[in-house]
């Protein structure tokens, strides 16, 4: 059975829901790239979280260390290092 249909682009969307391997963003800085830091992985709550993440990013750039939260938790290298976050609720 063969169907036959159009696809009309101004009634359609499409986009990325963005999640890392264990649904917590990545925070902080890139540690063979010096300067480069990451705030990814938030998908939809990206919104949410930007100014506590704006205030994090710039105490981490300023500072090397952030009053807020400790971010050690969310660095890219616990993938590598096997720490990733465990939890049972994921939106």
């Amino acid at each position: 059975m063969a169907f036959s249909f159009s696809v009309n682009p101004a009634r359609g969307w499409a986009g990325l829901y963005e999640m890392t391997p264990d649904h917590h963003a990545i925070l902080g800085p890139v540690p063979q790239v010096p300067g480069l830091f990451l705030a990814n992985g938030f998908s939809g709550h990206g919104v949410m979280h930007s100014p506590a993440t704006g205030k994090i990013l710039a105490d981490l750039i300023l500072n090397g260390t952030s009053s807020l939260v400790d971010t050690r938790a969310l660095s890219v290298e616990r993938f590598a290092e096997g720490r990733l976050i465990e939890g049972s609720v994921v939106l």
